[in-house]
Parts: structure tokens; sequence; C-alpha cells
């Protein structure tokens, strides 16, 4: 543990998580001046070289937290990417008086069964499914609904544990699966809507959520459907795009967000309508946040959930500078051990960001957490982007040993 002291004309705020992810997090912090105190499981996360303070606990551990946050005074707590980690946020910030979304939204909008439930009773499209704990219940219920189906653990992040079904052996196979990833032991099915993924990056300030970006997403094909890429901003006709829109404030409502930010997935099917598919009560992983918005849009969502969780009110102000960006997530097509990543030297103009090391294990994507790496294109061609991304991914080698 690393320790400072602390200034009392200093604000201090907890930081959950201390990952790739969150290191932007840290960082946005304290360029605002903030003393950061960092909370991961991983003694060895890359946050902790950079924090003022770092605790190496599990996120999920509300009660330690609790003590270290009343111990060392903080005037406030976030995180970034972690869905679970909200839940401590909330607990913390209820107990401290902290500014935080309330404790009851967190555990509703990090519960899929919760979500659908109270989407539902907010009249929020979402696909028609049911929850189960019992493999011999779920067998019933899907007699009543058409294959395939989607099932996913109901407090599942990052895509673990989530697989599409198209025959009654294949489902019993998926329910195992999102029943051992699920730490409540329960499991959402859904039926199987066909139309392409827009993801929703949204701020909430004031209690007012404001959509601050919409992403057109790509998918493995079934069974898996993994994220492997995305493009932004959307390129749906305004129609669709103001439906994502106003299904985004629907949500924060139904769920009772009120502060910070949000990402939600939803599907457009033949009938136009978007249909939420995932929410998290916090910012989004990967380049979208920290490098995207940023650049194509001049607004630092990072900057501005900081700023919120310490009591002050960020600016907002979103110019598009008629700049796309792609980004493609690298995956080994076999799993082995990576010693070498061949990337083609005549493409110049990308960016490259790694999140595994050469040595570790790697495979195909069976969830988010199996990305090696993702590169960035940008330029003023939403079509001539795409295809660069997709060419310049075909190209890169992951090397393997098995």
């Amino acid at each position: 543990m690393n320790t400072y002291n602390k200034n009392k004309e200093t604000k201090c705020i907890m930081i959950l998580g201390a990952g790739f992810d969150q290191v932007a997090m840290i960082k946005a912090a304290k360029a605002l001046g903030l003393k950061v105190i960092a909370v991961d499981n991983d003694k060895d996360a890359p946050g902790f070289f950079i924090s003022d303070e770092n605790y190496a606990i599990d996120v999920l551990d509300h009660k330690q937290i609790l003590q270290i946050a009343r111990e060392r005074k903080i005037d406030g707590i976030t995180t970034m990417v972690s869905n679970l980690g909200m839940r401590t946020v909330a607990y913390v910030a209820e107990k401290m008086n902290l500014i935080s979304i309330p404790l009851k939204s967190a555990r509703i909008a990090t519960d899929k069964k919760e979500i659908k439930e109270y989407l539902r009773r907010g009249n929020v499209p979402v696909p028609e499914g049911f929850s189960a704990s019992s493999i011999n219940y779920a067998i019933e219920k899907i007699n009543q609904m058409d294959f395939p189906l989607i099932v996913k653990p109901v407090d599942g992040t990052k895509g673990r544990g989530i697989s599409v079904a198209s025959t009654r052996n294949q489902f019993k196979n998926s329910f195992i699966q999102a029943m051992d990833t699920s730490l409540e032991k329960n499991v959402i099915v859904e039926e199987w809507v066909n139309g392409p993924t827009v993801g929703a990056e949204c701020l909430i300030i004031d209690g007012k959520l404001e959509p601050i970006i919409l992403t057109d997403k790509y998918n493995t094909p079934p069974p898996k459907c993994v994220t492997v890429g995305l493009t932004a901003p959307s390129n749906f006709p305004e129609t669709i795009k103001d439906r994502v829109k106003d299904t985004a404030k629907k949500v924060a409502k139904a769920l009772g967000l009120n502060t910070g930010a949000a990402h939600i997935d939803m599907i457009i099917g033949k009938d136009d309508i978007p249909r939420v598919i995932d929410v998290g009560p916090r910012l989004a992983s990967g380049p979208v946040i920290f490098d995207f918005v940023p650049d194509l849009l001049g607004v630092d969502m990072i900057k501005s959930v900081v700023q919120m969780a310490i009591g002050e009110k960020p600016g907002l102000n979103r110019k598009w500078n008629k700049k796309f960006a792609a980004s493609r997530f690298l995956t080994a097509p076999q799993k082995g051990c990576m010693y070498r990543i061949e990337i083609p030297k005549s493409h110049k103009e990308f960016t490259f960001y790694q999140f595994k090391e050469l040595g570790e294990v790697v495979g195909p994507p069976d969830s988010d957490t199996d990305r090696i790496a993702c590169i960035t294109i940008k330029g003023p061609s939403y079509n001539r982007i795409m295809g660069t991304a997709d060419e310049l991914l075909k190209k890169i080698r992951v090397n393997i040993v098995y």
C-alpha cells in the first residue's frame, strides 16, 4: 500500500479499479488537482503506479472500502467500466453523503433481471424473455419461445457467459455456462432480435441524461456475439438516432440514474424500434471514451464524471469536427501463449492500444476480456475508415505457441 499525507485544502477522490481503462480516470483526477486513492484487487494494477494512495482490495468489498473512505475522509468516489463496482460506489456515497446514483438504482442497473423489469414498467422496449435459476424451469419456459435464444447471466459484465442457442441441446449448454458465470446464480433468456447494435454513451448532469455519442457496433456471429469493433458517430438515419436518444433518456428515468454516466446498448429490429439489450450505469471501456469523444466532439467524459463525483458541474460544449473514428479489437485465432504481434509497416495512420503483454495466454473471443489490442483509425469518410480498419485488422498477425 502506498499512502500520502493529505492536505486539508486538497480534495480527495477514491477510484474503484486501477486497470488499463481506469488509468485514464486517475490521470483526469490528478489533472484536476485531486488526490487519488485507487482500489483494485490486482496489486500490480497499472493505476497504482500513478495514484497517490492505493489498496489491493476487491472493489466489491464495500464494507472495507467504506472504512478506508471514512479514515481518509474522501470527498468523492467513482469508477468506470466496472458495473458491479458501481454498487460499492453508491453504498459508500450513501453512507458518507457523497454524490452518486442512489444505491437502489445501482443495484437495479447492474442486474439484468431487474433492468428488464424496471424498463418494462417505464415503457422502454426490450426483447421478450424471462429469468431462471433452474434449468428445468428454463426448459419448460422456452417451449413458448422460438429459437434462436440469447442466454446471459443476470450479473454478467464484459460479455462473460453470454451465448446464443439455436437448439435445445445448445440451450442446455448455454444455460449451464451462464449459470456458472453468475454470482447470483440467475440467468436471463431472451428472444433473438436480428439487427444491428447501437451503443449510446451518455452523461447525466443535474438529473438530465445527455447522449454524447452513438456508435455502430460489430459483433462476432453466434453463438458468442462478442463486440469486435465499432464506428462512430453512428451512420444511422437521423430518425433512428433520435429514437435511440429518446430511448436512452427513458432508460435513465426508469432506472433512477440521476448523475454520472451511462452506457446503453440497443438493437434496431426490422420495425426500426430500438430495444435495450444492455445497460451500464458508468462509463464504457475502450477508445470511444478516452479518445474518440474528446477528439471528435471536444467533450471529456471522464473528466466530467470525476467533476460530478466531487460536486462540481462539468461544462458541456459539444461540437462535432465532421470526422469519424473506427476501432477494431484484435484477438487470437487459437488458444496459446502470445510471443509476437506482426503489424504491417505500410499502414501508418492508425493508433495501436495493446491490452495484453507478450507471454500471456490468449485465445479466440469468448468475451471482451479476450481482447489483445485495439486499432483505431480516423478520417472524414465513414465508409473509408470502416474499410481501412477491417483491412488492417486482417493483416495483423498474432503469433502464438501451444
